[in-house]
């Protein structure tokens, strides 16, 4: 590994129209084309494409920190790491003695000096005081979690350095992140854009590769395995695989995948997918992008009737699991 120079992301755009530029994840979100996330849904049924396009249906956002997407930020962001703090056990916003110690707190940490006589204000005037600082704070970077979690980010801050003899900090070092692309499946001319984790270049490590970071309660790389084959993470990897090359014009061939634990012991583990597995995920990728492309051309979207063969109404041909097939252990009764 090495860190060469970066290729700025607007001359990584190869394929015609399309474009490759850092912005943040809500313009992603907003912007239009088919993502992994989607494509993943018309693999279950074309209703629950549809169902998951529909804007007034999906979740509210509701930010709050938690284990799982701080990981995944931090990995990314390693400054984030030390930007985790305690708020003090004494303060709080019920009392204007909790609230003068969350204020003076603040103006140590944003080593603001004191503008203020905090003895002559009232709730108000205190709450208004300490919602200003708290955005500053945020704006900062700075994360406040309890004493208990901070543990835990310690553990597997620890982890994420010394893994594999400080591999993950050097390849993210080198790697580009915040990275979107919107182009067109050269198939079906619909709009697709990815936002890969990492991208790492050839220029750095030899090749190019997608670096994907996932977080897991999984307590052995193998369960974390069926976790990922359930959520079907293949398909979203060949995706990244697949359209990041005909985007840039470069051949990405390979994926690396970070993995962190939510649950005892937070360990680290970085994975690298087998190609075949990854090929399999390019086919359902096509195979999801390809059923999109026919249902909005006949303006038509089955639910679970889409697995019934033609003519059958609806009516679905199946079996049971195979492993109820196994012998049973025989059961011997006392006379």
């Amino acid at each position: 590994l090495h860190v060469g120079r970066k290729p700025a992301c607007k001359s990584l755009a190869n394929q015609k129209g399309s474009k490759v530029v850092q912005d943040k994840m809500e313009k992603y979100l907003a912007a239009p084309g088919e993502s992994s996330s989607a494509l993943k849904e018309v693999l279950k049924s074309p209703r629950h494409y549809l169902i998951y396009k529909n804007e007034d249906l999906k979740q509210k956002d509701e930010s709050h920190f938690t284990l799982g997407t701080f990981i995944h930020s931090a990995f990314l962001e390693p400054s984030k790491f030390a930007k985790v703090q305690n708020l003090p056990a004494e303060g709080n916003k019920a009392s204007i003695a909790g609230l003068t110690t969350l204020i003076k707190y603040y103006w140590e940490l944003l080593g603001i000096a004191p503008d203020t006589f905090l003895s002559d204000k009232g709730m108000k005037d205190l709450k208004e005081i300490l919602f200003d600082l708290e955005t500053k704070a945020a704006k900062a970077g700075y994360t406040f979690i309890d004493p208990d979690m901070a543990k835990v980010v310690k553990i597997i801050q620890a982890s994420y350095r010394t893994y594999g003899g400080g591999i993950i900090p050097r390849l993210i070092a080198c790697g580009r992140t915040k990275v979107s692309m919107y182009g067109k499946d050269p198939s079906t001319g619909l709009k697709v854009k990815i936002r890969p984790d990492c991208m790492l270049l050839e220029e750095q490590v030899g090749a190019n590769i997608i670096l994907s970071v996932k977080t897991t309660s999984a307590t052995s790389i193998d369960g974390f395995m069926r976790d990922a084959a359930k959520f079907r993470y293949e398909l979203a990897e060949g995706m990244y695989l697949k359209v990041a090359s005909e985007i840039t014009g470069r051949k990405f061939t390979g994926t690396l995948m970070l993995v962190a634990q939510t649950v005892i012991p937070y360990q680290c583990a970085l994975l690298w997918l087998d190609a075949e597995d990854l090929e399999i995920g390019k086919y359902k990728y096509q195979q999801a992008i390809d059923i999109v492309s026919q249902c909005k051309a006949a303006d038509s979207w089955p639910g679970f009737e889409a697995y019934a063969e033609d003519g059958a109404y609806g009516i679905i041909q199946t079996r049971f699991p195979s492993w109820i097939r196994q012998e049973l252990n025989p059961q011997y009764i006392p006379e």
